[in-house]
């Protein structure tokens, strides 16, 4: 059997280098090549062994509402600011043209070191126009060549937009790029799905962003590539390259035109929060978005006009959970003859209206009699029910810990009286 040095020998003779011996990727991405061995899709240019990109006009574009900037506000958690002891976010207006609306298309759904990006879309606004740029890799040495081309088209416009992004896209960008000895720049980061729970996971459940686009944003998709196919699909072809069949290159074709779609319908729902935050008395209601969590971020926001006039408007329609907060609101204000407005206003049917009803009776009007026959109602109708009351509704046991301080203190008057 022959020893270890003929084997290197004879992996040397055949171009086997010493990681240390090889040559740095390069950050400049590598200039179209002209090939016609494997052209890839129509409309696709080659940049390089295993490297394609294209750019898409989407038909989407700004309006007269939209104009030429955003408002930065509009898209951090004012709630999470206060939580931490930090005041409202600083307004500041910024221009669309340094926005990269971006996802990654993956040989994984998980993340982690096995899973590299095939295909990038960044989507950029040029003028009042959305135009999306995409780059593909057929084959894994594309790999440092994808990244460093990616790298340098979000670099052009540097505040990124993305779904879920904070927890896939951006972490796999960076690992993939230490993976390749290559540097990744600092990004602004906005976060979509974020702001998207907040407004509407209470009023339409799911929030991914084929769902959003649904509900939110009115617009279907036909024949689309499901995502859970898509990392098998592109290893099927890459093991099929450099002669694809044309199963495979449809199926390409496919998953292109679906990560085209993530990447526009991400730009609407920009622009579709933008509006709310800039008109949320006009377009909440409309727009479905969930007002105790949309007043609550205006308020954070020191927007106090805007965040009591959507509680009161969900109250007239009957909402008890606005009424509620917008009562404790009031009460913290020490606007007290509209705490006492709209307490008296709450259903005396649901829980919550008992509850504060009885606590209006006993701290505000010192009337004992009537804290306790509203307390004795909300224990009734809680009984009535299965379910344990939801945060931040008193339990079982803090009601009956009202009616037993009640009780006492009923107890005490009758013996003054």
């Amino acid at each position: 059997m022959p020893g270890i040095k003929g084997r290197l020998s004879r992996l040397r003779e055949r171009g086997l280098v010493k990681a240390s011996e090889l040559a740095a990727p390069s950050l400049r991405p590598p200039a179209p090549v002209r090939s016609e061995r494997y052209a890839f899709l129509p409309g696709w240019e080659r940049m390089a062994p295993h490297l394609y990109t294209r750019i898409v006009e989407t038909g989407l574009s700004l309006d007269e509402e939209n104009g030429g900037t955003f408002e930065t506000t509009h898209f951090v958690n004012q709630r999470l600011r206060s939580k931490r002891g930090e005041g409202p976010a600083i307004s500041m207006e910024r221009p669309f043209s340094q926005l990269s609306f971006f996802d990654f298309e993956t040989t994984g759904l998980s993340g982690g070191t096995g899973t590299i990006a095939f295909l990038a879309a960044i989507g950029f606004f040029d003028g009042r126009s959305f135009f999306i740029r995409q780059v593909f890799i057929d084959d894994f040495p594309g790999e440092a060549g994808f990244l460093a081309l990616t790298v340098q088209l979000l670099a052009q416009r540097p505040e990124l937009v993305t779904y879920n992004g904070a927890a896939f896209d951006l972490p796999l960008l960076r690992t993939r790029c230490i993976m390749n000895s290559l540097p990744v720049p600092a990004f602004g980061h906005i976060d979509l799905l974020h702001t998207s729970r907040r407004f509407w996971r209470k009023t339409l459940g799911s929030c991914s962003l084929q769902a959003l686009e649904a509900t939110v944003l009115c617009e279907g998709r036909e024949g689309d590539v499901p995502g859970f196919l898509i990392p098998r699909l592109w290893l099927d072809y890459s093991a099929s390259c450099p002669n694809p069949s044309e199963e495979s290159l449809a199926a390409m074709e496919r998953i292109a035109a679906h990560n085209l779609l993530d990447v526009r319908s991400l730009a609407r729902l920009f622009l579709r929060i933008d509006r709310i935050m800039a008109e949320p008395e006009r377009r909440w209601a409309a727009e479905k978005v969930y007002s105790r969590h949309l007043a609550l971020e205006l308020r954070a926001a020191s927007r106090f006009k805007e965040a009591f006039y959507i509680l009161e408007e969900a109250g007239s329609d009957g909402d008890q959970g606005a009424l509620r907060l917008l009562a404790r609101l009031y009460r913290r204000e020490g606007r007290f003859e509209d705490y006492e407005r709209v307490v008296e206003s709450m259903d005396g049917r649901s829980c919550e209206g008992c509850i504060e009803k009885a606590k209006l009776y006993e701290h505000g009007k010192k009337n004992i009699e009537q804290a306790m026959w509203h307390t004795l109602r909300a224990i009734e109708i809680l009984e009535g029910s299965r379910p344990e009351l939801p945060a931040p509704l008193e339990s079982r046991q803090a009601l009956q810990q009202r009616q037993e301080r009640l009780a006492r203190k009923m107890e005490k008057l009758l013996r003054k009286g």
